[in-house]
């Protein structure tokens, strides 16, 4: 057996907090990434039929203009990378590893690998945001959003397999020993916090998990104005991930996934069946049915799920971004729910759990200049008094955060403290009342977006209201008896189940509960750093 401290947490399948039932549901979930033998490539049609997003999201129109996401710098959260896979030649990819510790031999597990079971979620991910088009064997690939952005990866390490559970792993991945070679430290957590502090301009996460890992960085982003960009819970029982976090941190940009027919996943005739689970404050659906991607052997194939989705509205964020450089990080998510399809039928905001507030719309996007909207972000709530925090099926208004349906971490007083510690009294005001009557913004807590590089940003959050948010959560998490989570996604590759019970009914109240940390993680430092250069871009051609 191995030895590791067990701390008061543990990382959470479903909903940690209040109304978490039936822990067998939880162990039931699969665990584990199975990788089956290399099937066929997808022929020249179904890999046309696979780019459908490219057309969709108007990614030509806007490399017409100029705007490939020069000069615009993302982090990505994800497994591991292979830098080496055909699409991402001549891309601009720095990786930062050595996170995750292998549980037998105490090393570091690689961030830049060829091992699929290691590398093939992050890859297919980042290959959305900067893929050149070309597969392996020379056809058509995964064609990235924005190819001249520089990608900052972050390699939280793979899931733990159920085998390797057997044999005495923890689920959550450490990142150091203590002296007496215990593991410690929990790397989805390290890899969100330094992802923020890197000084990009967004954090893209396509996984999901405890609001334990994600919770400082979330804060430590609201804090600074970083936008994070995080993938909803895929539907039915082949969802690869049933955490919550970081998409269900207020704030944050929950992206769910629609097919060609514009129908939310699950209920696309591209990709059927299982009930829609969505998230408690879902912002946007973009394109995740029937992508072309890479299988585990870096062939091309069919996936789907939110996985794919958030970097596409990641990237088209920073093409806003790159369009209009005046324009806050606030404004932009302004302009994105309101240049959606549904907010330009209808000719106002209006919010649905599937897809929030409609189908993030790129052409109309990079059409309206955000500078005309209020400096406040529009997914942040910080009165439970705002309508989004009530209950589908409640007639009482929340009267705590506590409470709030929407989002219930991090607080406008934990962003506060964060930004009081972190910046000097001079900053920018924090949110107020917003100006379109929307009682939840965030205004711009930093005079200059996407530059702000703090260190230890964590550690600066006051001790009371860190003990605070740790003793919530411990309990919360004690009740819950929760473990590890999985990336999002589905495909051809991918066999997750999720529970399937009455806590996934559309409408049924769904649980986000309050997220913490409990204890600091021991901190690797020797950082893996690998820059994917232009050598990489000659060999390509």
């Amino acid at each position: 057996m191995h030895s590791r401290k067990r701390r008061e947490h543990s990382h959470a399948y479903g909903y940690l907090g209040k109304g978490l039932a039936a822990a067998g549901a939880v162990a039931a979930l699969v665990v584990g990434v199975s990788l089956p033998a290399h099937a066929t490539a997808p022929s020249s049609d179904q890999r046309t039929a696979g780019l459908w997003y490219v057309d969709a999201m108007g990614i030509p129109a806007a490399k017409a203009e100029g705007l490939t996401g020069k000069g615009i710098r993302i982090a990505v959260v994800d497994d591991g990378i292979n830098l080496k896979a055909a699409e991402l030649q001549g891309a601009n990819i720095t990786v930062h590893g050595n996170y995750c510790l292998n549980q037998d031999t105490g090393k570091p597990i690689p961030a830049d690998s060829t091992d699929g079971s290691i590398s093939q979620h992050g890859t297919s991910v980042v290959a959305m945001l900067v893929g050149n088009g070309r597969a392996s064997d020379g056809g058509p690939g995964t064609v990235g959003i924005v190819p001249d952005a520089q990608i900052d990866f972050y390699a939280a390490g793979p899931i733990v397999s159920k085998e390797q559970e057997a044999a005495g792993w923890d689920q959550i991945c450490p990142t150091g020993r203590d002296d007496d070679g215990t593991f410690t430290g929990d790397s989805w957590e390290d890899a969100m916090n330094d992802a923020v502090d890197s000084g990009a301009s967004f954090v893209s996460v396509s996984l999901a998990g405890s609001g334990l890992s994600f919770i400082d960085g979330l804060t430590q982003a609201a804090s600074r104005g970083v936008t994070v960009v995080a993938s909803a819970r895929n539907p039915g029982n082949d969802s690869s991930g049933v955490g919550d976090f970081p998409a269900a941190g207020n704030g944050t940009v929950s992206v769910n996934a629609v097919g060609r027919d514009n129908k939310v996943i699950g209920q696309s005739d591209g990709f059927g069946g299982g009930l829609q689970v969505g998230s408690g404050n879902t912002a946007v659906g973009a394109p995740g049915v029937r992508i072309l991607s890479m299988d585990a052997q870096w062939q091309p194939t069919i996936e789907h799920g939110t996985s794919y989705a958030t970097p596409l509205v990641t990237g088209a964020l920073a093409l806003a971004s790159q369009k209009y450089p005046k324009a806050t990080h606030n404004q932009l998510l302004q302009s994105l729910i309101n240049t959606t399809d549904r907010s330009l039928r209808d000719g106002a905001l209006s919010w649905e759990s599937d897809l929030g507030y409609g189908i993030a719309s790129l052409p109309d996007l990079l059409s309206r200049d955000p500078s005309s909207f209020p400096d406040e972000n529009p997914l942040f709530v910080n009165d439970p008094s705002d309508p989004r925090c009530m209950w589908p099926r409640s007639s009482t208004q929340p009267t705590t955060m506590e409470k709030c349906r929407w989002a219930q971490n991090p607080t406008l007083e934990e962003v506060k403290a964060a930004s009081a510690s972190a910046r000097p009294s001079t900053q920018s005001p924090l949110p107020g009342e917003n100006a379109m009557g929307m009682p939840l913004p965030w205004v711009i807590l930093g005079a200059v977006f996407g530059i702000v590089v703090i260190a230890a940003a964590g550690v600066l959050v006051p001790v009371l209201i860190v003990r605070n948010r740790r003793a919530k959560l411990a309990e919360a998490s004690r009740q819950s008896n929760s473990h590890h989570v999985m990336p999002h996604e589905q495909g051809s590759r991918l066999g997750m189940q999720n529970g399937s019970d009455s806590r996934h009914l559309p409408q049924a109240p769904q649980n986000w509960g309050s997220p913490n940390q409990v204890g600091q993680p021991v901190r690797d430092d020797s950082s893996q750093n690998i820059t994917h250069n232009d050598e990489r871009k000659k060999e390509a051609e």
